[in-house]
């Protein structure tokens, strides 16, 4: 039996690492690797470039908490199905966009399509295995390193090839990636069986109770500075580091390194955590985080990128893991995926607003160190936030009355 399971989380793992790679690193990151060989094309203006990165966050935004009633509804599965055949489309779409018009249409659907996937995804595999939730969401999440490592690679390649479509072709590569995501979704992933525990036994708490909950509420707040920052870092330091000077090829070279890093950052940081606390883990990555972002503000150097690349590779990844993990920790296992989407809601809007600050910065106040200033100023409040993350004793306080609790009503 444990080898079955195990044999299953690795291959559920192995599959949600691929939707990763299509959902998040493909459909959101990817942009930023994307952005300057596209933007010559398209003949856009940072302005646009940051309103399409909005867009994306605006689809999903919007849709964040329909796809949480779908899937309760439809089942988790065939709302993955839809939200990465929607993701496909869009991908396939960009191929061929001919205007910014036409580019915002299909970059909404991204983020449409990613909505209906990545949150879905996490509770089923949450679902599937409770006791290995940060394991297994660090393995799922480093799949947004392995796409980057391989946009990192290819984009700046095909760009060089021929600099009028190598953008389109990476978006068509991308697209057939995701057509093989479907098929193996298709084919390889369940629903959760339910079970009827004792716990289960007893009403969930309302939506309401989850929302007002201080410790989601916090997390929450975390996740959407988080979406933020990213999402800003990912668009801009591309074209950051070109215009700064940075030979284009070595700059592919950085987001390629960055893309291997943060392969391993997820995992790793979601075993610390079982080590020392989510809370020790979340200040120490924030903390990180703040440094690297600060780091090209004042050295828009070789060395100064390359510093910046490296520590933020091996924390943001894990930071997304740490952020997701902590919004679980808090509520009973049945309420885990509404607090999960709910948190999830902090980080869209986040995702929603940064794009377009940041591009509102960089094209009238000061260039591309403006907005990595208004990052790092988010991420001030970020750590001071993370200061208020329970414990790991604090959770064991939680959970054991809890049970205790439980354990009262049934011998009544």
């Amino acid at each position: 039996m444990e080898k079955s399971s195990n044999k299953r989380l690795w291959g559920y793992a192995t599959i949600g690492m691929l939707t990763t790679v299509v959902v998040l690193a493909f459909a959101r990151l990817s942009y930023g690797v994307i952005l300057p060989f596209m933007r010559e094309g398209l003949y856009l203006t940072y302005k646009e470039a940051g309103y399409l990165g909005t867009t994306t966050s605006l689809g999903y935004l919007i849709t964040i908490i329909f796809a949480g009633i779908l899937a309760s509804r439809w089942g988790s599965k065939r709302t993955i199905l839809l939200g990465i055949s929607l993701v496909t489309l869009g991908l396939a779409g960009l191929t061929i966009t001919p205007s910014f018009l036409v580019t915002f249409l299909f970059m909404l659907l991204l983020g449409i399509g990613t909505s209906f996937t990545y949150t879905p995804f996490i509770s089923l595999l949450v679902a599937w295995f409770p006791q290995k939730k940060g394991f297994v969401i660090g393995l799922t999440t480093s799949g947004a390193g392995i796409g980057i490592l391989f946009a990192g690679i290819i984009v700046p390649y095909l760009g060089s090839l021929n600099t009028e479509i190598g953008w389109r072709i990476a978006w068509g590569v991308f697209a057939a990636i995701g057509v093989v995501v479907v098929i193996l979704t298709l084919f390889f992933i369940k629903n959760p069986p339910v079970e009827f525990s004792t716990e289960q036994r007893f009403k969930k708490k309302s939506p309401r109770d989850i929302y007002k909950n201080p410790h989601v509420i916090n997390v929450g707040l975390i996740y959407g500075i988080v979406g933020i920052t990213y999402i800003v870092q990912m668009i801009f330091i591309m074209s950051f580091m070109i215009e700064s000077g940075i030979n284009m090829k070595f700059a592919g070279q950085l987001m390629a390194l960055n893309g291997i890093l943060s392969i391993f950052s997820g995992p790793i940081w979601g075993f610390i955590s079982d080590k020392i606390g989510r809370r020790t883990s979340l200040i120490l990555t924030m903390g990180l985080t703040l440094f690297s972002m600060a780091l090209p503000i004042f050295f828009t150097t070789l060395l100064g990128f390359t510093i910046h690349i490296i520590i933020l590779s091996c924390t943001s990844t894990g930071l997304f893991t740490l952020t997701q993990a902590s919004s679980m920790d808090h509520v009973r296992p049945t309420d885990m995926p509404l607090a999960f989407s709910y948190v999830t809601f902090y980080f869209a809007v986040g995702q929603f607003i940064g794009p377009t600050i940041a591009g509102w910065l960089i094209e009238d106040f000061g260039g591309f160190k403006s907005a990595f200033l208004f990052s790092s100023l988010c991420l001030v409040v970020g750590l001071l936030l993370t200061f208020k993350v329970r414990n790991s004793e604090q959770l064991v306080r939680l959970n054991s009355k809890i049970h205790g609790e439980l354990s009262e009503r049934v011998t009544q």
